[in-house]
């Protein structure tokens, strides 16, 4: 069960990540990459609660204070090169 819900959340991933960059709106592509990242985080929180490892909330941690810099940081430049 827990695998078909890994694959269905991973195809719908890659298929928002298709369609939101199918455009020229670098914008879109922002918003389909944090998505993504929002759904990784999901799972890797999932995933602590299921295997109940502890280290793997500061690997959450992480990857949420890396994930968020970089939508920052990337929308900077998006709205400086316009």
């Amino acid at each position: 069960m827990i695998f078909y819900i890994t694959m269905f959340s991973l195809m719908a991933s890659i298929a928002m990540l298709v369609w939101f960059s199918a455009g020229q709106n670098p914008w879109r592509l922002l918003i389909g990459y944090s998505s993504i990242s929002t759904r990784l985080l999901v799972g890797i929180v999932f995933i602590e609660l299921v295997t109940r490892v502890d280290f793997i909330s500061e690997v959450a941690l992480l990857f949420l204070i890396l994930n968020t810099s970089g939508t920052i940081i990337a929308a900077y430049y998006l709205g400086v090169r316009r």
